[in-house]
């Protein structure tokens, strides 16, 4: 499941970041998405520029999850090839005494220094790849207990997501803004050429903001006749 944020022109942030594409409204949608979920799944770059912070419910989405068989707090991966994670960063900083640790997926090449750095504030898994693959990614979440993993992006990671056809579903908030300037749309990157097919299952609106739910088909529409 993909959930994303874009501006009226398909902006998937400004200067650089997604926040001010939002509202209170979506940050509610943005909570009952997450609530849904077994595993939280971001790329390391969304990590370090949105300030990503270990997933905390509230009692109501506690209450809920519980209710759903599921823990009370959804698993956070990050995925990095890199393993360039500031020690500084809210994910570690301010962890919670009894927290789920965050969980990083790295490719075998990593530096073990990198990983070792990490190894108190962090699970790490090396990945058989030399970088990390969506399909080893998803693997390794539903080896973990995940039946709903949920993609945060970024745009690149998703991009990789839709090459590998593993996109069931997006989350789209469309935010009444036109954003400019030079921002990727929300799948960037792809490989592909023919476009995924897209099912609208809901669309809601408040404060001017559109709310879809798309499922996808898995089939990939036709290109125009030569």
């Amino acid at each position: 499941m993909l959930n994303m944020i874009s501006a009226a022109d398909g902006a998937s942030a400004i200067n650089g970041v997604s926040e001010p594409l939002g509202n209170p409204a979506d940050q509610a949608v943005f909570s009952a998405v997450r609530a849904c979920a077994d595993w939280i799944v971001a790329a390391a770059d969304t990590v370090r520029i949105e300030r990503y912070q270990i997933p905390r419910p509230s009692q109501a989405a506690r209450r809920a999850r519980l209710a759903a068989g599921r823990p009370e707090q959804p698993g956070l991966a990050v995925v990095s090839g890199s393993l360039d994670l500031a020690s500084d960063l809210p994910l570690f900083a301010d962890q919670r005494p009894g927290e789920r640790l965050p969980l990083i997926l790295t490719g075998r090449s990593a530096d073990p220094e990198a990983v070792e750095a990490l190894s108190g504030v962090a699970e790490v898994v090396r990945l058989a790849s030399p970088q990390p693959q969506p399909a080893e990614i998803m693997a390794e979440l539903q080896r973990r207990g995940a039946d709903v993993v949920l993609s945060e992006g970024g745009p690149t990671f998703n991009g990789q997501l839709a090459d590998a056809a593993m996109i069931d579903e997006l989350c789209l908030s469309v935010a009444p803004l036109l954003a400019g300037g030079d921002s990727t749309r929300i799948v960037h990157g792809s490989r592909q050429s023919l476009p995924l097919e897209l099912r609208m299952d809901h669309l809601l609106e408040e404060c001017g903001t559109l709310f879809v739910r798309y499922l996808c088909s898995g089939r990939r529409k036709p290109g125009p006749k030569q």
